[in-house]
């Protein structure tokens, strides 16, 4: 609670008064500095009392369109307040945007408010800056009278709704382009695309424009699109790898790797299956959404796990398959016929029979032999081990699946990107 200048001069003058009365020996000056004080110590109280009623009728409900939006797009709010302001007082109430979403239109703050019940709706726009589920920071409400002013913050669950979940923006790269003026394109760089065309569609609307085969779209009359061997498949498998919480990882990478993956996801599930979505972090499958149709349910899903804490670490994990292969090469090559050679066989003979696979070792064989399972798409950011990654590569080999891997191009570091593809991955690009 803060004094108004009127307060402070009533209370200079009681000050005033009881040196007087100090000084001088003057009753009626101390029954006046007295009478003072306790006039701003009951107008105190009678002040609380009433912006405690006048907080009790504040109610607040808030309308935003889209809920659902890309990083850096903008929200319509409409936030309904009602209040009844005791008489002698007057209030002011201001909505609160979440962090990272300033107000560029409109105000998100109410005029001065006269005593008197009132219902009135804040009209503005926010443009979110941040990605993932942000939600409002409450209202406050300003009580002033004569005397004193005060802030009254409210923070509840009903001050915060609604929430709104905001898809991080994929990255984009400039080149150069090919005109004679120096010419300049955007191009935003994905994993999805393999180097073969695969089949053709008619066109839909958000399709990649880059993707329109015109010389097909000129025979027939129509808009064709190019489906590449890395998005297309009967039944295509998005795995997103997220980074533990534990580990530090920069959140632009996360960012991009969903972005990517929310990209993509768009593009599967318009297709005839749908999209099967495995999000895993390390050794750990987090959620598994297969043939979904919903992009609501799949950008939950990626929202909810956004920083996951991983219960089971891995690390340079050995396949019993692997290891048989292994023992049998060591075993048959006259080279390595030394003591070494001969003790690491007899080690390799007595633990592969008691080698068991991880329960992500069996998760990912049911993942990708899903009714004839033909494309495997990873995103991941790459950071701490990739023994897991190995693991999904070395299953879609042995079904025949092609795999495909994709990662931030500040990760993708010559030793990294050649120990994927041995992994498995026919194609590891940049995102």
């Amino acid at each position: 609670m803060e004094a108004t200048r009127y307060t402070h001069g009533i209370f200079v003058a009681a000050l005033a008064m009881l040196l007087c009365a100090w000084f001088l020996d003057s009753i009626p000056a101390l029954f006046l500095s007295v009478f003072l004080g306790g006039f701003l110590a009951f107008r105190a109280i009678a002040f609380l009392r009433v912006a405690a009623a006048a907080g009790a009728t504040l109610t607040l409900s808030r309308v935003a369109k889209p809920e659902i939006l890309r990083q850096g797009g903008t929200s319509s709010i409409g936030t309904t307040l009602q209040i009844g302001v005791p008489p002698g007082v007057k209030a002011v109430i201001s909505d609160i945007p979440p962090s990272g979403a300033p107000v560029i239109q409109g105000q998100a703050i109410t005029p001065e408010l006269e005593p008197g019940d009132h219902t009135l709706t804040l009209r503005y726009g926010i443009t979110c800056l941040s990605s993932g589920s942000i939600t409002w920071r409450g209202a406050d409400l300003v009580l002033s009278d004569p005397f004193y002013s005060i802030t009254l913050p409210f923070r509840g669950g009903a001050f915060r709704h609604p929430v709104l979940h905001v898809n991080p923006m994929g990255r984009y790269q400039r080149r150069e382009g090919l005109g004679i003026y120096g010419e300049k394109d955007l191009e935003k760089l994905t994993v999805m695309k393999g180097y073969g065309i695969r089949a053709f569609r008619d066109y839909i609307t958000g399709d990649d424009p880059r993707s329109i085969d015109w010389k097909l779209s000129a025979k027939h009359g129509k808009l064709f699109v190019r489906e590449y061997s890395g998005t297309s498949g009967k039944y295509p498998l998005l795995v997103v790898d997220l980074p533990d919480s534990a580990v530090p990882c920069p959140e632009n990478l996360r960012d991009t790797v969903l972005g990517a993956a929310l990209e993509a996801a768009r593009d599967m599930s318009t297709g005839p299956q749908g999209c099967s979505l495995m999000i895993i972090s390390g050794a750990n499958l987090l959620a598994f959404l297969p043939n979904e149709r919903s992009l609501q349910k799949i950008e939950s899903a990626l929202f909810e796990f956004h920083s996951p804490q991983r219960s089971v670490q891995c690390y340079r994990t050995l396949d019993p398959v692997v290891a048989e292969a292994i023992r049998t090469r060591i075993a048959g090559n006259a080279g390595l016929q030394s003591d070494f050679g001969k003790r690491l066989v007899e080690i390799y003979t007595r633990f592969i029979p008691e080698m068991r696979p991880l329960p992500f070792d069996i998760q990912c064989a049911r993942a990708l032999s899903r009714r004839n399972e033909t494309a495997l798409h990873v995103l991941t950011t790459a950071t701490g081990d990739v023994s897991h990654l190995a693991t999904l590569g070395l299953y879609a080999r042995r079904m025949g699946i092609e795999a495909s891997l994709g990662l931030p191009d500040v990760m993708a570091s010559p030793d990294l990107m050649r120990t994927l593809r041995g992994a498995g991955y026919a194609l590891v690009k940049v995102v």
